[in-house]
């Protein structure tokens, strides 16, 4: 049943029985003095019973347990201590110290309640209503700037060998638990003691420089994996989940041979490889050319003229920057009450389609648009090309090489682009050393949004253009805040917990934000004054 903090202070709470001086300027201070009305009980009403069982921690201030506990980056069981024995804690939670507020497994149930319930986004949307609030945000209109952070994962990254080794664990383990037995009874009975072992891979005495041996090993793992999975009842969640998962580990990692001999791993990386079995969300991911990550991708929308953190998303790490950013923003409209007129990004979300997305949106979208620099080659921007009237089709662009040929023919590609060739040119042509190693000639790529490509160039080529692109940085110094609260390493399994996690992390950039800017409106007021 939901329990309702008293409007009452008790006479033994902190800062009545004597006198407790917080730094002014200080996030403790700045807490303190709105924690009273940040948060209200009745909010979380749906999350309890009405009718019957004793009353809870108010939830009012298990909100403010996380607020702070995500500006510390404490676990649960330190957050819990420092409820009871952390005056500054204590003031802004509104109690006496020498009693922590709960226990650890209350604060974990209330997040996971939050979580199940997605109500965690009312921390972070209860920061911009503070915004409002205190005047940093202002009007019925703002712009937004994007980019993402990666999120490394929770859980553990393993070779083929242990990947399907937990795989196996973890469906052995929901077996045993539907079987009512111990899992080293369950194992013994089906003859999988090895699985037991901290490393499958480790505890095997075999020698792994040799192919056949390892090869052999394999198979006799994948025949344990199949042989659980035809035990495996379909009908129970949890069994059935478990199955799945070791399904998907055996069709993207090895190679077995329907007529007899020995399964192999296969080579290269499937798309969407699932390299962890303890948390199968976790992708391989890339934030750059030479920056590979494991894990998720931390998606933020941001006010370039105030910083404030306007929406976040949790992202596949193999998926791309820009995947979901129109959502992004429609997010960020629905948590400012504002419109978002203008959006700004890097050259991550500058390719054609996105372009086509925000222009289908009815936006404006402004993004560096990706190099095309060849390397020792020409690069596009040494052709002429002359597009056609706008909706003719791209068949009848023209384009003119470095050295003046026309492209004689061309093809056409799945989503309306068109490539051009200069293969009849390029034969003793004297700058082909400097525009193609290719023994057939050069090729030329015309994007199915190559009039907004082209646009957009020309725009970040002036001044202008180049200034407006600049109003993005302020995004980066939001993710920098992000990650000085831990964004940047998963505090949990899963994307529904990582977006609680980002969520909450971005409440308390913004509250930070905020009351640091009303501290600079007030003393520079006050100067003005003096």
């Amino acid at each position: 049943m939901l329990g309702r903090q008293s409007p009452q202070r008790d006479i033994f709470d902190v800062g009545n029985v004597f006198p407790l001086e917080l730094r002014p300027k200080s996030f403790h201070a700045q807490l303190a003095k709105v924690s009273p009305t940040l948060f209200s009980d009745d909010e979380f009403a749906a999350l309890y019973c009405s009718s019957n069982g004793r009353p809870s921690v108010p939830p009012s201030q298990l909100a403010l347990l996380m607020i702070l506990q995500t500006y510390h980056g404490v676990s649960d069981l330190e957050a819990v201590d420092r409820s009871g024995y952390d005056l500054r804690w204590c003031a802004i939670l509104g109690r006496a110290g020498g009693s922590p507020l709960c226990a650890k497994s209350t604060l974990q149930l209330f997040r996971d309640q939050l979580i199940v319930h997605e109500q965690y986004g009312l921390l972070f949307k209860r920061s911009l209503e503070q915004a409002r609030k205190n005047g940093l945000l202002k009007g019925q209109e703002i712009k937004a700037a994007l980019d993402t952070k990666p999120i490394l994962g929770r859980g553990a990254v393993e070779d083929t060998y242990n990947l399907l080794a937990t795989g196996m664990l973890q469906l052995a383990r929901a077996l045993a638990k539907q079987q009512q037995i111990k899992l080293p009874e369950f194992l013994a009975k089906h003859d999988l003691d090895r699985l037991a072992a901290p490393s499958v891979k480790g505890s095997a005495d075999i020698n792994w420089a040799d192919e056949v041996a390892r090869e052999t090993f394999l198979t006799g793992l994948v025949a344990d994996a199949r042989k659980l999975m035809a035990a495996a009842d379909g009908s129970v969640p949890r069994i059935k989940e478990a199955a799945q998962l070791l399904e998907q580990i055996l069709l993207q990692d090895i190679e077995e041979h329907l007529h007899g001999g020995n399964a192999s791993i296969k080579k290269g990386t499937v798309k969407g490889r699932v390299p962890s079995a303890t948390d199968p969300e976790q992708r391989h991911g890339r934030k750059s050319a030479k920056k590979r990550f494991t894990g998720a991708k931390a998606s933020v929308a941001a006010d370039p003229q105030t910083g404030l953190i306007l929406a976040t998303e949790v992202l596949s790490g193999d998926s791309g920057d820009a995947a979901g950013s129109v959502e992004l923003v429609e997010q960020a409209e629905a948590n400012t009450g504002c419109e978002v007129t203008e959006v700004l990004a890097d050259c991550a979300y500058g390719g054609g389609p996105t372009r086509q997305e925000f222009a289908d949106a009815g936006r404006k979208f402004f993004a560096k648009v990706p190099s095309t620099a060849g390397g020792q080659y020409f690069p596009k921007k040494a052709f002429r090309i002359e597009l056609p009237v706008e909706g003719q089709s791209l068949e009848l662009t023209r384009v003119t090489c470095p050295a003046g040929a026309v492209a004689g023919y061309l093809s056409t590609e799945t989503g309306g682009g068109v490539t051009f060739y200069f293969d009849d040119h390029c034969h003793g042509c004297d700058l082909r050393t400097g525009c193609t190693g290719s023994k057939h000639g050069r090729s030329l790529h015309i994007h199915a949004q190559e009039r907004m490509i082209s646009g957009a160039r020309l725009l970040q080529e002036s001044p202008a253009g180049r200034a407006k692109l600049r109003q993005r940085l302020v995004v980066e110094n939001s993710l920098a805040r992000l990650a000085a609260y831990g964004v940047g390493q998963a505090r949990y399994i899963g994307h529904k917990k990582t977006r609680f996690q980002l969520s909450t992390a971005a409440a308390v950039v913004n509250l930070r934000r905020i009351w640091n800017w009303s501290a600079a409106q007030e003393s520079s007021t006050g100067a003005a004054a003096a």
